[in-house]
């Protein structure tokens, strides 16, 4: 009832409301009746205009934040992105490793000759132009590859004389033995003897920077020995080797080189070990009682005795190179032979001559020869450095030439050098020394 009559006090008006308030008393309790609450309202007064939009109000404070809401379901997975990340940089390197255990060391292999080496030492004395060769040690034979200072001594026949850098070595061709000297007072070190070293006949020798080489032209057999201290190393012989009368020896760096004068041919071995590598024979060689022998850095030259020829082979592999004879070369019964840097010296036994070749071609140089000369059966030769010698095997006498010109220096003869038949010759790097057959004697001369 008191929610009615609100209303009606509203839909008044202030005015009307005022003067039932005054003429009624209005209480909670007492009911209007309808007859009076219809006299009292009037009639429907037209729509009022709407009321101009009041202000916004001024905007609350923000209330506080609500208490975070519970997560949500998982969404379902992206699709894969296009094409693939670049590759990450490399991480850092591990440690290394532990080491593995080392393996067991392989057998040495075989050392080989030693081959001869260029310029050593002090230089000798000034030759002729050369092949490039240091002359003191082709005047020593020496292509082993070092320059070294350098009734009682049993001579009997002394044919070959060879020089190892310290030593003389001399065979005794009667003496079926060999005499080692020193080379610097030509004092007795041993002669070595007996049927344990092979010696029949020894003629040529040859050193090949630790060994000596012994050819024994009786036994048709080559002896070893150690130079050091003249022990036994081995006597090779037999079919397989070729010997028959083996004569000249020469040493090329590797190889050692045995003429066969009764067999002609020429046989090959390996200086490290002795065993063969070949023999060359039949008439494409032209050997025709072959007996010197040399090398000239690349060849090896070999006079043919009972021709007028020498043969030149290549080292390397023994093929054959050429041949020369006639008259225009001077050869007649040709023995010795010797190179001296850029020539092949040969001498002619039975023309009282001698023969210069040039290295590179075998051509003719010249032939020396006539009584200037002093020749009588030259046999021997060798080279110094500047000079060639050649030993007059029918006489007392050693004839001393300018290699640079083949001019005659000396001859040398008399009593006071003591030469009979004199035959081998070799330099030791500051002496000659010379081997006399007939007088059982070795004589040394110094050179100027």
């Amino acid at each position: 009832m008191a929610i009615a009559i609100a209303a009606l006090f509203f839909a008044l008006g202030g005015g009307a409301a005022a003067a039932i308030q005054s003429h009624y008393l209005i209480t909670s309790t007492k009911q209007i009746k309808p007859s009076v609450l219809h006299k009292l309202k009037g009639a429907k007064g037209a729509k009022g205009n709407t009321g101009a939009k009041g202000d916004t109000g001024a905007a609350g404070s923000t209330g506080a934040t609500g208490a975070q809401g519970a997560q949500g379901p998982k969404g379902d997975t992206g699709a894969t992105g296009p094409g693939s990340g670049a590759t990450g940089a490399t991480g850092p390197a591990g440690a290394a490793g532990p080491t593995g255990p080392t393996g067991t060391i392989g057998p040495t292999g075989v050392t080989g000759a030693q081959g001869p080496t260029g310029l050593t030492g002090s230089t000798g004395p000034t030759g002729p132009a050369g092949m490039g060769f240091n002359l003191t040690q082709v005047a020593e034979l020496n292509w082993y590859g070092a320059n070294f200072a350098g009734g009682s001594y049993g001579f009997n026949h002394p044919y070959g004389v060879a020089f190892d850098g310290s030593h003389i070595w001399v065979v005794n061709y009667t003496g079926n033995s060999v005499t080692e000297l020193n080379a610097n007072d030509g004092s007795l070190v041993r002669t070595l003897s007996g049927g344990s070293y092979g010696f029949i006949s020894p003629v040529g020798v040859a050193f090949d920077g630790s060994h000596i080489w012994v050819t024994n032209s009786g036994f048709n057999s080559v002896t070893e020995l150690n130079a050091s201290d003249g022990s036994w190393v081995r006597t090779l012989s037999g079919g397989s080797y070729g010997f028959n009368d083996p004569f000249g020896v020469a040493f090329d760096g590797s190889h050692i080189w045995v003429t066969n004068d009764h067999g002609n041919s020429v046989t090959e071995l390996n200086a490290s070990d002795g065993s063969w590598v070949r023999t060359l024979s039949a008439g494409s060689y032209g050997f025709n009682d072959p007996f010197g022998v040399a090398f000239d850095g690349s060849h090896i030259w070999v006079t043919n005795n009972n021709d007028t020829s020498v043969t030149e082979l290549n080292a390397s592999d023994g093929s054959w190179v050429q041949t020369l004879s006639g008259g225009s070369y001077g050869f007649n019964e040709p023995v010795g032979v010797a190179f001296d840097g850029s020539h092949i010296w040969v001498t002619n036994e039975s023309d009282n001559s001698v023969t210069e070749l040039n290295a590179s071609d075998g051509s003719w140089v010249r032939t020396l020869s006539g009584g200037s000369y002093g020749f009588n059966e030259p046999v021997g030769v060798a080279f110094d450095g500047s000079h060639i010698w050649v030993t007059n095997n029918n006489d007392t006498s050693v004839t001393e030439l300018n290699a640079s010109d083949g001019s005659w220096v000396q001859t040398l003869s008399g009593g006071s050098y003591g030469f009979n038949n004199p035959f081998g010759v070799a330099f030791d790097g500051s002496h000659i020394w010379v081997t006399n057959w007939s007088g059982n004697s070795v004589t040394e001369l110094s050179i100027h």
